[in-house]
């Protein structure tokens, strides 16, 4: 994809428990692919749609862990400083108005970025049922990222405007690393050895 006159950021959410290489490969890979100058990782706080999960301080040490040593990758806190529940739509309006979240990255003008939310297949089946998507189209675009198993719906009126990535398939998720963990596997390899060490030492997910 050619390069473009405004700052382009990728915004890659969820809750990461815990982080796993695929969200790293998938990052990259869309970096590139879109000619995007960040991805910025956000770790979820009260996220409306799941109700069990590790502490946000667990979850925030290991994608900064599973991050650190790439230029190209920021974690931010700003889902910390959103009241009530983490909609999608607030945390980026949040993050369009305020500097202090996407550092150390230098902006002079917020206004001058594009925004690029980076979403899975199963995600966007859903997007009806977010909040105020069609507010959401408005202040960023949306990268849709495909998932085994999910085929990619044709959801009118926003398909027309969502850009498909061709990131490889990989059937790798947080829910599988948690249950080998619960049953005495391995996680090497799925992991980075930082987040896997964290994980060993905080005995997390026993």
């Amino acid at each position: 994809m050619p390069a473009h006159n405004s700052l382009r950021i990728g915004i890659l959410g969820g809750l990461f428990d815990p982080p796993h290489i695929y969200h790293l490969i998938s990052a990259q890979w869309i970096l590139q692919e879109f000619d995007l100058k960040k991805i910025v990782f956000v770790p979820a706080y009260n996220p409306p749609h799941k109700s069990k999960y590790s502490s946000y301080i667990h979850r925030l040490r290991m994608i900064k862990m599973a991050t650190r040593g790439n230029k190209d990758f920021l974690v931010s806190e700003v889902e910390r400083y959103v009241k009530g529940k983490t909609y999608t739509v607030e945390v980026i309006k949040r993050l369009k108005s305020q500097q202090k979240f996407l550092f150390p990255l230098k902006i002079s003008d917020l206004k001058a970025v594009e925004f690029y939310l980076i979403i899975g297949a199963d995600q966007w089946n859903e997007i009806t049922h977010w909040k105020d998507p069609a507010r959401l189209f408005k202040e960023c675009r949306i990268i849709v990222m495909p998932r085994p198993g999910f085929r990619i719906k044709r959801i009118k009126p926003f398909y027309k405007y969502i850009l498909i990535s061709n990131t490889p398939l990989m059937n790798i998720s947080s829910t599988m690393i948690r249950n080998r963990i619960k049953e005495g596997l391995s996680i090497d390899y799925l992991v980075t050895p930082a987040v896997g060490r964290y994980i060993i030492r905080q005995n997390l997910y026993r």
